[in-house]
């Protein structure tokens, strides 16, 4: 009986450990795609699209025109990870991104360009990438 609670306890402890290793990995911020389309070129100021999505993550300036830069990015590795030799040919990541680039020109927005998709990350064996074309937008809107 006691080698049984020192099994259980043992499988515990490595459930426990599996799940707080296979956590995911991001940078950024979600970017709201519903108030990017509120984002209208010739129409929309600086301080809208600040109050809309926030603060940027990179600022670019040439002359009168400023490059607002948004990226998220979240990688989750697959659960094959964890499972000795079968990570060997199924391992690998499950990626999302996000990007959003908005150009002002005398502080109104000039352009809009966002994408958002997705792809998996092999390991080993299964070290190509896939992208899921579906789950992809890119879209521009000009003046």
């Amino acid at each position: 009986m006691n080698k049984s609670n020192n099994f259980m306890k043992t499988a515990f402890i490595l459930l426990a450990s599996l799940i707080a290793i296979t956590g995911c990995v991001s940078y950024g911020r979600k970017i709201d795609q519903v108030k990017v389309e509120q984002i209208k070129p010739g129409l929309t100021t600086k301080a809208q699209v600040v109050q809309l999505i926030g603060s940027p993550d990179q600022i670019s300036s040439f002359n009168n025109t400023l490059t607002f830069s948004y990226h998220f990015i979240r990688a989750t590795p697959k659960a094959a990870n964890f499972v000795p030799v079968v990570n060997i040919f199924a391992g690998g990541a499950n990626v999302q991104n996000e990007s959003v680039i908005v150009t002002l020109t005398n502080n109104v927005v000039s352009s809009v360009m966002d994408s958002y998709g997705g792809n998996e990350l092999g390991t080993g064996a299964n070290a190509a990438s896939s992208a899921s074309l579906p789950d992809t937008t890119s879209q521009k809107r000009e003046k």
